[in-house]
């Protein structure tokens, strides 16, 4: 088989997630049974000290004409990423996170969309899994209220994410995701969109993002999140190649889901002498990043949604954070958060 004739690779990162690697697997090996043309999902083990490696020699020997096995030593998600598309063939290449899994007519229905479109990149919705059924729920791709496709896809809080995307390979060129940090995304996804020339959009669950106790998402919070101001930053480095109406719209999709959906959310839920620290070194890092922050037309709409008490609660945040009163703002959100459960309480009842 000639490279040129894979239509589609799936690169699936492995680290000790041999618990569920099998669930993954299988799940893409239906969707490839409904597939008429050539592909390959590349395997690729960083380092597991688990079993993960056993069951990836096990799919490739039984199943050679899907899967192809990668060892390499420990070097992270980036180094992963990056590894795999140096090796991926396909025209279209699209991630999959290993303990995450996948509907079976999920490339199927992606490769018809791109190729009836003419779509450089396909998106989809996401279902995000718990281990209790009753509280899963679907993530929309696209927020529909915006002006086109590429507007309403880059304005989701889960853009960035590379799982639920099918890109033509050649929107990769140039471009590498930064070894050794987390949410590694943010300055890779919104530049492969902002080159995409045409992207469709199915609203369809298909990706099953599971949310296992213990991931990176659903740890305790702590500075080490703060790296996302590094990647964001090296998002508006990138985007520069873009023109100026996609960058304006990219800088202000990073702005309000990604940098300051951090104060706003997993910090103000922090006891108060936590929240008090981390939020004072959270936004000095912010202020000297990105020092338009609160002149963002995203930010400032933001203050727009919402029923009256919640535009009351961003509203007033905004302006506290913005005047450095960090220590009324950590009260503040005390008071909100007590206003929040009684709230929660009293729809339950």
């Amino acid at each position: 088989m000639d490279c040129k004739d894979i239509k589609l690779s799936v690169i699936i990162p492995v680290y000790n997630t041999s618990a569920f690697l099998r669930r993954c697997l299988d799940s893409v090996l239906d969707a490839f049974g409904l597939l008429d043309v050539f592909v390959e999902a590349l395997l690729i083990n960083d380092g597991s000290t688990d079993s993960s490696g056993a069951i990836i020699r096990e799919y490739c020997e039984k199943y050679p004409q899907y899967f192809i096995g990668f060892d390499k030593q420990n070097g992270g998600l980036s180094d992963v990423k990056n590894y795999g598309l140096e090796r991926a063939r396909g025209e279209y290449v699209i991630f999959l996170d290993s303990d995450d899994y996948i509907g079976r007519d999920m490339y199927q229905d992606m490769l018809f969309a791109a190729q009836r479109d003419r779509a450089d990149v396909v998106v989809c919705d996401i279902k995000l899994v718990y281990d209790d059924p009753a509280k899963d729920v679907v993530w929309p791709c696209a927020v529909k209220i915006r002006e086109g496709n590429f507007a309403q896809v880059i304005d989701m809080s889960m853009m960035p994410a590379s799982w639920n995307k099918l890109v033509k390979r050649e929107l990769y060129r140039g471009l590498v995701f930064p070894v050794g940090k987390n949410n590694e995304d943010v300055c890779v996804t919104p530049i492969v969109l902002g080159r995409a020339k045409k992207i469709s959009i199915l609203e369809k669950p298909y990706y099953n993002y599971y949310q296992r106790t213990g991931s990176i998402q659903n740890g305790s919070f702590n500075e080490k999140r703060f790296v996302i101001l590094e990647t964001a930053k090296l998002c508006m480095q990138r985007m520069q190649e873009l023109d100026p109406k996609k960058q304006e719209q990219i800088r202000g999709s990073v702005y309000l889901h990604q940098v300051i959906s951090l104060p706003f959310y997993p910090i103000r839920m922090e006891p108060f002498g936590k929240r008090l620290h981390l939020l004072r070194s959270y936004m000095k890092r912010v202020e000297e990043l990105f020092p338009d922050l609160w002149d963002n037309f995203e930010i400032r709409e933001l203050m727009t949604w919402g029923g009256p008490f919640v535009r009351i609660y961003r509203r007033t945040s905004a302006a506290l954070l913005r005047r450095r009163q960090y220590f009324i703002t950590s009260v503040f959100w005390s008071l909100v958060n007590a206003v929040f459960a009684l709230c929660s309480r009293v729809q339950k009842k």
